[in-house]
């Protein structure tokens, strides 16, 4: 239901350093060494046609082995949607073949090798991201519309990319305030608030306002990770209050958030009266116990 550990919440922002590349640029030709499965992918050639999903993996990577169903799934999901999955490997060829020989039907997207890591250095370098796996969406107008997990996000921006709502600028700022998170919960970690840690709450609040799923991840760290010595519980209950309307009250786990933000600040009839539209929301049947269970605590609190 929730992202319950701070390094589960950074470890996509924390693979990340400092670079020269920026969403909306020009997608780099793909330099590839073997098309080991499917057909050769021309960004060029496909630019006006094509939405390409370039997922950067390695047979060792255990939780890209773990993506490569899903990977699948949005390859079968988009097939007839213009959209063309591609999956890149720095390893050599008979490392790769066999695993993907193997994996038969289960990886059934393009699979590419690498030539010389020379489209790793491309994307991954010129995007400073260290880790793996890591998908960039290469939209029809060539460029670059969004990076990030293949299990964090990507579903959201391919549909929106998909169907011409994703806003790249908005998209960058997001970008910005995951960075930014980082540095937040590094400067406040041993309880002591600061005016840079200040500024970047604010920051924060700014730059991924209108991304729900964020804000809804800020603010459940801010209000429950056992780590934070001394929380600021108003900047939790600004970035609920961000997720909440971004989602504009309709998804049971930020409305959930929300109401914790309202009791842990003493509105409990509020957090009573949201925690009910959570359970009223909720369509998952193992979230509904953990929620009926809150609204029970909540409740006690009116007595």
């Amino acid at each position: 239901m929730k992202i319950t550990a701070l390094t589960t919440l950074l470890a996509v922002a924390c693979t990340w350093t400092l670079s020269a590349a920026e969403l909306g640029m020009d997608a780099p030709e793909l330099q590839i060494k073997d098309w080991v499965k499917g057909k050769a992918i021309d960004l060029k050639a496909e630019k006006g046609k094509q939405i390409t999903v370039v997922e950067f993996w390695a047979t060792w990577c255990q939780p890209c082995r773990a993506s490569i169903p899903h990977l699948s799934e949005l390859q079968a999901k988009y097939k007839d949607k213009g959209v063309t999955v591609v999956g890149v490997s720095d390893e050599t060829v008979p490392k790769v073949k066999p695993f993907v020989e193997k994996m038969a039907d289960q990886m059934n997207y393009v699979v590419a090798v690498d030539d010389a890591r020379k489209t790793t250095a491309a994307y991954m370098e010129g995007f400073g991201v260290t880790g793996i796996p890591h998908a960039f969406i290469v939209d029809k107008q060539g460029r670059i519309a969004w990076h990030g997990h293949p299990m964090a996000g990507l579903d959201e921006a391919l549909e929106d990319i998909v169907n011409g709502r994703h806003d790249i600028e908005s998209a960058k700022r997001s970008f910005n305030a995951e960075k930014s998170m980082r540095d937040y919960f590094e400067l406040v970690a041993d309880g002591v608030a600061t005016p840079k840690s200040k500024e970047l709450g604010e920051s924060i609040l700014k730059d991924a306002s209108g991304n729900a799923e964020l804000m809804n991840q800020f603010a459940w760290i801010l209000l429950t990770h056992p780590r934070l010595k001394n929380p600021d519980h108003e900047l939790a209950g600004k970035a609920a209050k961000a997720a909440y309307d971004a989602s504009k009250g309709k998804n049971a786990s930020i409305v959930d958030t929300y109401a914790r933000a309202q009791f842990i600040r003493g509105k409990v009839q509020e957090a009573v009266d949201l925690q009910k539209k959570a359970i009223d929301l909720c369509t998952e049947a193992d979230l509904k116990p953990q929620l009926e269970k809150t609204l029970k605590e909540y409740e006690a609190k009116l007595n």
